[in-house]
Formats: structure tokens, C-alpha cells, sequence
């Protein structure tokens, strides 16, 4: 009785895993054709130090071309002194913007250069990505018809360790496939001025350690539509990927959905926990005790995996990012243990180091006070 239990909510989770595969399949079928409309495009990067890479991304960054308008690119730095200012002032203006106490360096430094430029479009991106030549065209000429648009990045690299920071990643592309669900990723997020001004985001930016969540709360109040651009997706290079620091980056992701998300966060910790349970570990441990009965339950993990190829062929026909298969079986692999233990981390964390800077539950809890009174 009890194994028949188990087989039926294995079952299930395999019904479940079969209407994800098949809304995967249906989400990259999409084709996207929108006219630009965008005038003055001002893409905002805020900098800290020189990460490697750093000047190849901004160069990819700055060879973008708009069918219409024209694009400005300020980068923001605390100071003067940041290194990265030499290396960003070979491709676009720089803003200072010193940083105040008690507020998100990041969040401060996007407010501060929303409040400084005037394009009808912003775009706000992050310095790790190397986007490929269609990435600007793609967020903002969904503007023509949307409030916003977002895509999300896309880690390149054959290590098992940035193939295990991918698993982690990629697992927000569930999210962006329902508009219900969809996200603003500070990452890649273009908006209209309009959008900008009545949304009141340059005021509520340094109440969110997490721009994301800002700029989203703020989109969806107006009861905005979101756009997903397949063809924007950021190949992200991960050069330096050491696991101590992708395992500690990964839980800071899972927090923020936390401390922003809480429901989506219990769903989260919900599905990967039973998933891991009843696709791994009982499937294991049926094999090893003679309950083979219990090995259905591979059919989760095996459908997820047929899942990832379908995202990485979408992938690589959208924005031509190629993804051998057998990373997409490393990823699938590593991914099974590794998010699992990502989101049981995130139960116990209450603090994540930033740039160099340390957040704490409570202070989200603290400057999302700031924001309801």
C-alpha cells in the first residue's frame, strides 16, 4: 500500500514535469516581430571594480545598433577612483555617483543615473553579460507595444562549475515562460520614460537591495505588460567560477526571491524538495532495497532533462548561442543535487555579501518599510 503511494504522487510529478516540457516547447515556438519606436535609448551599467572580462562585455555592449534612434551608455562608479571608470570611459559617458549609508549600492547608483538622463527608453543591464548584436534591438523594440521588456542570461563556459552556477540560473526561465509569473531582470530590463516617471522608480530603487524587485513592483502596480525577449538572451562568460563563491551566489539569488517572493519561494522549496525526493532518492533507494516499482520515479529527472534541450535549442535558434549536449547533461546532472541544496540553504541564510557589501533579511525588511509608509 504504502509503495503504491508513492509510485501515484510519483505519478503526478511526472504529469506536472510533462505539461512544464510541453510549455517549454511552446514558449520557444514564438516568434517576435516589433517595430522600434525608441528615439534615445540611455543603457545604464553600474560598475564596481574590474571583474575579468569587463572590457570585452562593455565593448559587445557598445557595438549594439538600433534599426531607429540612437543609444547612449552611461556607466555609474561610487567614484572617480574606481578603476572601472578608465575601462568604461572608452565606451560611453560616466556618471558618480557617491554612495549613500544605509542604501543598496547598486539600487543608489540605477536611481542616481535614471534622475540624470532623459531618453525615452532606458535600459538598465548588469557588466558581467557579453550580449550578442541583436541584444539592444530586442529589449527595446518591444516597447513599441509594452511597458516593459526583460530577457534573462545565459552562462557559457565547459567547467562543471559554471555548469552547476547555469543549473541555477536557468531555473528562472520557468518564471519568465507565464506572463503571471514573469519578472523584470536587472540584468536586461528595458523601460519606457513614461513607464519610469509614473512608476516613480528612481525613488524606490534605494528601498530594494534587489532592483529587480523594484522596478517590477513598480510595473505591475501600473499594470504594466512584460515582454520576454527570446533574442536578448546575455551569453554570460564565467571565467573565475570557483565553487565556495557560485555556491554562496546561488543562495543569494534564492534569497532574494525570498525576502521579495515569499510565496514563490515556499513553491519553490516545495516542488525541488519532492522532486528530489520521489526523482532521486526513492528511485535510489528502491533500486537498492528491491522495489523497483519505486524507479518510475526517474521519469521526473529524465523529462527535465528532456526539458533543457528543448531550452538550449530554443536558445540558439533565438539569440545563437550554442550549447553542447553534453553541457546540457552536465548541467542537467549537477543541477538534480545542486539546486536542492541551494534552496534548503536558503532556509537558514539571513545574510549575503555583495560587491563587497553585507545585506541582511532585516534590512530588506527595513527599507521595504520605508516603501508601504
Amino acid at each position: 500500500m504504502v509503495i503504491a503511494v508513492l509510485v501515484a504522487v510519483s505519478l503526478a510529478l511526472a504529469a506536472l514535469a510533462l505539461a512544464g516540457l510541453y510549455r517549454e516547447a511552446k514558449f520557444w515556438s514564438v516568434e517576435e516581430r516589433h517595430g522600434q519606436t525608441c528615439r534615445e535609448v540611455d543603457v545604464i551599467v553600474p560598475l564596481r571594480g574590474t571583474p575579468p572580462g569587463l572590457e570585452e562585455n562593455l565593448a559587445a555592449m557598445a557595438r549594439q545598433r538600433l534599426t531607429r534612434g540612437r543609444a547612449r551608455y552611461v556607466f555609474v562608479v561610487d567614484d572617480a577612483g574606481d578603476p572601472a571608470a578608465s575601462v568604461a570611459s572608452k565606451f560611453g559617458e560616466i556618471l558618480i555617483a557617491r554612495p549613500a549609508p544605509g542604501v543598496p549600492g547598486k539600487s543608489w547608483a540605477l536611481a542616481k543615473a535614471l534622475e540624470a538622463t532623459r531618453g525615452d527608453c532606458v535600459v538598465l543591464a548588469d557588466d558581467d553579460i557579453r550580449p550578442g548584436p541583436e541584444w539592444l534591438e530586442g529589449l527595446t523594440a518591444p516597447l513599441s507595444a509594452y511597458d516593459a521588456a526583460t530577457t534573462y542570461r545565459w552562462y557559457v563556459g565547459r567547467s562543471l562549475c559554471t555548469r552547476a552556477r547555469a543549473a541555477v540560473s536557468n531555473t528562472a526561465f520557468s518564471a519568465m515562460q507565464d506572463p503571471r509569473s514573469r519578472f523584470l531582470w536587472g540584468g536586461s530590463t528595458a523601460l519606457r520614460r513614461d513607464v519610469v516617471e509614473r512608476g516613480r522608480i528612481a525613488e524606490r530603487l534605494p528601498q530594494y537591495i534587489s532592483d529587480d524587485y523594484a522596478t517590477y513592483s513598480a510595473v505591475k502596480e501600473l499594470g504594466g505588460r512584460i515582454w520576454f525577449s527570446r533574442r536578448s538572451i546575455a551569453p554570460t562568460p564565467d571565467p573565475l567560477c570557483r565553487w565556495g563563491d557560485m555556491f554562496k551566489w546561488a543562495v543569494r539569488q534564492v534569497l532574494m526571491v525570498k525576502w521579495y517572493a515569499r510565496r514563490g519561494w515556499i513553491v519553490g522549496l516545495a516542488i525541488y524538495t519532492l522532486n528530489f525526493a520521489f526523482g532521486i532518492a526513492m528511485p535510489a533507494a528502491g533500486l537498492a532495497t528491491g522495489a523497483p516499482a519505486l524507479a518510475l520515479g526517474l521519469s521526473i529527472p529524465l523529462i527535465n532533462l528532456a526539458k533543457d534541450f528543448v531550452r538550449a535549442k530554443g536558445v540558439e535558434r533565438h539569440a545563437g548561442i550554442r550549447t553542447s549536449p553534453l553541457e546540457v547533461l552536465a548541467t542537467w546532472a549537477l543541477g538534480n543535487f545542486v539546486i536542492p541544496a541551494v534552496v534548503w540553504a536558503s532556509a537558514f541564510v539571513r545574510c549575503v555579501e555583495w560587491r563587497g557589501r553585507k545585506y541582511c533579511e532585516d534590512d530588506a525588511k527595513r527599507l521595504s518599510a520605508a516603501v508601504q509608509t
